[in-house]
């Protein structure tokens, strides 16, 4: 005889999600040889406005209350976009509950033909760009002055064991007569590249772009080189529209009308909400903390191992704290979890959520923080983030660089390899070739230069964090 689940389908794929977000996270970021800052920012920021969805459908008074929230929020969350359904259907069909058949059709997205102009939305337009793009590169060349274009900025980021991908900004004077006041950027992201060279302390001022049967090369200044397969460009220019290739193209393509969301709708909860609330606020902060990895400078001190070790396995506690009936002992479970949470995350847990929830005093830390000892090498290059200020210069940030390596611990020679950062203010310079992220070396230090063997130099003044 089948016996139905007490829980919906929809609810435990709701919970399967989040436990495998958790998990994920864990994964990427145990060893930083292998940290991707990516995936562990878009698995976080899943969980910013889903939380509490969660908590709602949980704590639902009837099954069919359960089940109709769990779906709402479900499709809430795939209709994020194409690439936000297809993981809503993968993880529920691996963790043994799909929940394709929930969810809404996917509506057709434009195909992306290599070398064609496409739009992302109003004023900002997208391309992909291989060997055969040389029309699309013509065109860029006619309606912009590449050769004054100025140098914003870069990042090269090695994003798991093996990859590297990153980007370069640029500011670009139009030629063509028309569009607003505001300068066009135009944006170029790399994966894989075959080589890549910098040099700040040259001229930084000109951008040329070349496609052939290598692929993409990008001359940078008087020292930038950059060669891959291929690249995407984003171009986010107001007036785009005015120039020849932007009117070609919005005759042939008009905008389409935005396609509308999934409601939220809101039923009545019925009962008291004081528990799962707290549950929830507890929750969505210590995802909050750990999105704090979308920032290149804060990546080395997110408490990644501490929101994941609390919230293992939270999932399925969730749902059986949320079916308890008696307002008082559900109050009382959804308690104890948050309990269990601060108990298995530490301290780490407690400084990362004290912001948005209230923190018991004995729960809080005494003292800083304790970092843990690394070795002075080896290291491995992680990242790489050089920021110059866009015009006008007084709404800008200052000129920047930022350094992330990853050290062994000196205590355990053999364990898991620890993230260090190492920023400048004002740069003096900064210089490194692909090689860099190629290979393990003797960081050389001084108050003012910062030294990755033959293959990267930064000197500037120190940051002050």
């Amino acid at each position: 005889m089948l016996f139905r689940s007490r829980h919906p389908r929809a609810l435990l794929a709701y919970a399967a999600l989040l436990d495998h977000s958790v998990r994920r996270i864990a994964e990427v970021s145990a060893d930083a040889r292998e940290f991707d800052r990516e995936e562990i920012y878009r698995l976080t920021d899943v969980w910013d406005n889903n939380t509490t969805a969660l908590f709602t459908a949980a704590a639902a008074r009837f099954r069919w209350a359960r089940a109709l929230r769990a779906r709402w929020a479900l499709r809430w969350m795939a209709d994020f976009g194409p690439g936000r359904r297809a993981w809503v259907v993968e993880q529920t069909a691996a963790a043994g509950v799909p929940a394709e058949r929930l969810l809404r059709r996917a509506a057709p997205e434009p195909a992306a033909v290599p070398g064609r102009w496409r739009r992302f939305y109003r004023g900002f337009m997208v391309a992909e760009l291989d060997g055969t793009g040389s029309e699309l590169t013509a065109g860029l060349a006619a309606e912009y002055d590449l050769s004054a274009a100025g140098f914003l900025g870069l990042m090269a980021e090695r994003r798991g064991a093996d990859r590297l991908d990153g980007w370069c900004e640029f500011e670009l004077p139009r030629r063509y007569v028309g569009g607003s006041p505001r300068v066009p950027r135009l944006t170029v992201h790399f994966e894989d590249p075959e080589d890549l060279r910098f040099d700040g302390g040259r001229d930084t001022t000109g951008l040329s772009l070349h496609t052939g049967p290598d692929g993409v090369t990008l001359r940078l200044g008087a020292a930038g080189v950059l060669r891959c397969r291929s690249v995407r460009l984003s171009l986010d220019d107001d007036g785009w529209e005015d120039s020849p290739t932007g009117r070609r193209f919005a005759a042939a393509h008009p905008e389409r009308r935005e396609r509308r969301g999934v409601r939220q709708w809101a039923l009545p909860v019925l009962r008291s909400a004081d528990g799962p609330a707290a549950a929830g606020r507890t929750l969505r902060a210590a995802m909050i903390a750990a999105r704090g990895v979308r920032y290149a400078g804060s990546a080395a001190n997110a408490p990644l191992r501490a929101v994941t070790a609390a919230l293992a396995g939270a999932g399925p506690r969730i749902l059986e704290a949320g079916a308890v009936r008696r307002r008082a002992d559900r109050d009382a479970a959804f308690a104890a979890l948050v309990a269990d949470w601060f108990r298995r995350g530490g301290p780490d847990f407690a400084e990362a959520v004290t912001s948005y929830v209230t923190v018991p005093p004995e729960l809080r830390r005494v003292g800083p923080r304790a970092r843990p000892t690394v070795r002075a090498l080896p290291a491995r290059l992680a990242l790489v983030l050089y920021r110059l200020p866009s015009t006008p210069v007084e709404y800008s940030h200052p000129a920047y660089a930022r350094l992330t390596f990853a050290q062994p611990p000196a205590n355990d020679p053999d364990g898991p390899w620890t993230l260090r950062s190492r920023g400048f203010e004002h740069p003096v310079a900064l210089a490194f070739t692909l090689d860099a992220f190629r290979c393990t070396a003797v960081p050389e230090s001084t108050p003012d230069r910062l030294a990755f063997g033959p293959h990267l130099t930064a000197t500037g003044l120190p940051d002050p964090c």
